[in-house]
């Protein structure tokens, strides 16, 4: 039994417990629970992705000093980022950026070294919710997860189901 049971938690609330996770063995067995449990793609790609961090901290530590204290998972520098650091990325600074309530995030891609989100942020709010105002955003960032520029696609409203009607 492992300290953290992956299946009660959300993709996005095991990402932050894990955080806390160092012991590889530990890693190991949440992500076997999670294959014998829900067998949540995105929650082992998590869990993966945390063992590697460790598995190399701890080689890091045995072969080097020099560490960096002020660097933290929000540190693009000096490695690509993954697609759950650029979601990450997008969903701390998207709203301060546009000035809008992030509503949610339809996609993210890849293209070449660069990173194309698109973000759909609440511009008006109404009663009912159902009539709210979304803009479609295009967030443009770079390999290392620095963002280069934004601009509106579109808006509709919220009850929209007709993606001709959001043009």
């Amino acid at each position: 039994m492992t300290a953290i049971e992956p299946s009660e938690h959300t993709i996005d609330e095991l990402e932050n417990e894990i955080e806390t996770i160092d012991d590889p063995d530990e890693l190991q067995s949440m992500f076997k629970a999670e294959a014998d449990n829900k067998d949540r793609k995105g929650a082992k790609v998590l869990i993966e992705r945390r063992l590697s961090e460790v598995e190399d901290g701890e080689e890091e530590s045995e072969t080097t000093t020099d560490t960096d204290p002020g660097m933290d998972e929000s540190d693009f520098a000096d490695r690509e980022a993954d697609l759950i650091a650029i979601r990450n990325r997008v969903r701390e600074v998207a709203a301060d950026l546009i000035g809008r309530d992030l509503d949610g995030i339809s996609s993210i891609r890849r293209e070449e070294d660069n990173w194309t989100v698109v973000v759909n942020l609440v511009e008006r709010h109404s009663v009912p919710d159902t009539q709210d105002i979304i803009g479609r955003y295009e967030v443009h960032l770079d390999s290392d997860g620095e963002i280069t520029g934004y601009h509106r696609l579109s808006r509709y409203r919220r009850s929209y189901t007709d993606y001709e009607g959001w043009c």
